[in-house]
C-alpha cells in the first residue's frame, strides 16, 4: 500500500454530499451502536481504524482527539507510531489488513466493490463482520471528519487561507447547523482531560495548523 500525502488537502463537504452521505449513516444506525455500545467491534480496532481514517481525510482535529482515545482503549504508542506511517511490519497482519481496508474505502469513496477475489480473501482473513463492522466505522467517520473539516474551513477561509475545493456558502451553511454541536463535543473532552473548553480546542486547532504549515 503506498505511503499516505505528508499533508493532504482536508476533504470537506458540499452540502448535497453531506445530505447523501447522512442518509448512509442513519441507515447504518443499528450496526453502529452495536460496534460502539455493544462493543461488537474491539474499542481498541474501531479507534484504530478511527484515526487511520481521520488521517486519510486530513481530518487534525479528529485525528488528535481519537490518538487519546486509542490510547486510553489500550492502544500502544508503538502502535499509534505505526499506524501514522502505516508501517505494515510493526502492525499484527489482521490489524494491518483492517485499517488497510478502511483507508482503501475511503480512497474509492466507498464505491462498490468490484474484487470479488479480494474480498473474499479479506473476509476469511477477518471475519465477515469485522469487514462489514471496519466499513461502518470507516463511513461514519468519514462523515465526521468531512464535517469537521468543513467547519474548519470557514475560519482558515476568514484568515485568508481557503482550502481548496471548498465553497463558502457550504461552509456557512455546515457551520451554523453543526458548530453547536461541534462546542458540545470540545466541552466533553474538557470535562474528560480536565482543561479549559478553550485549550482543548486551541491544542486540536494548533495540531491542524501545524500539520498544514
Amino acid at each position: 500500500m503506498p505511503q499516505r500525502e505528508r499533508h493532504p488537502s482536508p476533504r470537506v463537504y458540499r452540502v448535497s454530499e453531506l445530505v447523501r452521505d447522512l442518509g448512509s449513516v442513519i441507515f447504518r444506525a443499528p450496526s453502529l451502536l452495536s460496534i460502539w455500545l455493544g462493543r461488537r467491534l474491539s474499542p481498541a480496532l474501531r479507534e484504530q481504524v478511527v484515526v487511520a481514517v481521520a488521517q486519510a481525510n486530513a481530518c487534525r482535529m479528529c485525528e488528535h482527539a481519537h490518538t487519546r482515545m486509542a490510547l486510553e482503549a489500550g492502544v500502544t504508542d508503538a502502535e499509534l507510531a505505526a499506524l501514522e506511517n502505516m508501517d505494515e511490519n510493526a502492525l499484527d497482519r489482521r490489524t494491518w489488513l483492517a485499517l488497510a481496508h478502511a483507508r482503501e474505502r475511503v480512497a474509492a469513496d466507498f464505491a462498490p466493490v468490484v474484487d470479488d477475489a479480494h474480498r473474499a480473501d479479506l473476509e476469511r482473513a477477518l471475519g465477515r463482520q469485522i469487514v462489514r463492522d471496519v466499513e461502518d466505522v470507516a463511513r461514519v467517520m468519514t462523515v465526521a471528519n468531512r464535517i469537521a473539516n468543513t467547519l474548519n474551513a470557514l475560519p482558515d477561509r476568514l484568515r485568508g487561507h481557503p482550502v481548496p475545493g471548498s465553497r463558502l456558502p457550504d461552509e456557512v451553511l455546515i457551520n451554523v447547523l453543526f458548530l453547536p454541536a461541534a462546542w458540545l463535543g470540545t466541552l466533553v473532552a474538557a470535562l474528560r482531560q480536565r482543561k479549559s473548553p478553550f485549550e482543548v480546542w486551541r491544542q486540536a486547532r494548533g495540531r491542524t495548523e501545524r500539520t498544514r504549515a
